[in-house]
């Protein structure tokens, strides 16, 4: 009888025997990945690893035995990562820090990429996703299964509205581990402070950070709503979730197989998708009952000033990839 999926989420001496390549193979040699991501159930990373999980059970069965290792139990995004590149994690749904990797991920750095969901889906589903996926297989043997959504950025903080540029003006902004978003809010004339998110929430309650930027989603999942009183609407990035996999795991697995991971992960990605829109149209109204004073931001003003970055960031990816994407988008 061949294993059976399992979704557990381990720690301790099991996790380090997990990341040190000790996962039985099993007397039927059933295929088994393990999943890792940095974040826990409510969060977009770490909801679209679960939805893909679960839809690998619906498509592959007992073809598969499958583990799932959340909530910072292979450690911090980076830490995944670089498990993902060694093989010691199989699958791992990751952000931003993989631009530390492949700088051609630096492409979704660029502020005001997009100006709407069904944009960022056609950019990220067709070639110039595909070529960002051939690349991350070049650069650390990954690949990208499928594109799923953390969403669209805006700002919290507790000084004041943030309307035009100016108001974010000394502000401390957390900002994930990207230079390109460091440039990015530097340049706004904010202090970007970079700190791990997990230990975000403690910093906006003691004063430490005065706001911090993320998708509503994710605000929602961190609770950053309770210690933030405005949030503005800018949508100067979008995030997306990269569910990815090691080149040599994908590459050992049998054609039937691949063809259930292709499909699993496609399926989790519209999942985690129809997420984001969901939560973009409750949470504001969730946000204003608890509290929070929400503004829409004068978006031009913010894409005016951020029109140098916008070029730096693109003359700073190899080749012409990032020209290509700004003339595509800015036509």
């Amino acid at each position: 009888m061949r294993t059976q999926v399992t979704k557990t989420v381990v720690g301790g001496l099991v996790s380090a025997l997990l990341l040190a390549g000790c996962t039985p193979a099993g007397d039927d040699a059933t295929p088994q990945l393990s999943l890792a991501v940095e974040t826990s159930k409510g969060d977009p990373l770490a909801d679209m690893l679960l939805a893909f999980a679960d839809r690998l059970d619906a498509t592959l069965g007992d073809q598969v035995s499958v583990t799932v290792q959340s909530g910072g139990a292979t450690g911090d995004e980076e830490a995944v990562l670089q498990q993902l590149r060694a093989g010691s994690v199989d699958v791992a749904a990751v952000s931003g820090s993989v631009a530390s990797l492949d700088p051609t991920f630096d492409i979704m750095e660029v502020p005001f990429l997009f100006t709407d969901r069904a944009e960022a889906t056609e950019f990220l589903d067709g070639e110039f996703g595909q070529e960002m996926s051939e690349s991350l297989t070049e650069e650390i043997g990954a690949r990208v299964l499928a594109f799923g959504e953390n969403g669209f950025r805006h700002i919290t903080n507790n000084e004041r509205p943030i309307n035009t540029p100016a108001d974010l003006s000394g502000l401390k902004i957390r900002v994930p581990g990207s230079p390109a978003r460091v440039s990015l809010f530097e340049n706004l004339g904010a202090a970007p402070t970079q700190i791990d998110i997990g230990e975000a929430y403690l910093a906006l309650d003691q004063g430490v950070l005065d706001g911090q930027e993320n998708p509503l989603k994710v605000v929602d999942a961190f609770s950053f709503h309770e210690k933030q009183q405005y949030l503005s609407l800018t949508s100067h990035i979008y995030s997306p979730v990269y569910l990815t996999m090691n080149e040599q795991t994908w590459s050992d697995l049998p054609e039937d197989i691949r063809s259930g991971v292709e499909q699993a992960a496609a399926e989790a990605a519209e999942i985690s998708r129809e997420a984001g829109a969901e939560a973009d149209r409750t949470l504001k109204a969730k946000f204003e009952e608890q509290g929070m004073r929400i503004n829409e931001a004068d978006v031009d003003a913010f894409r005016r000033k951020v029109a140098g970055v916008r070029d730096e960031i693109a003359g700073g990816i190899p080749g012409d990839f990032g020209d290509r994407v700004l003339a595509r988008t800015d036509d």
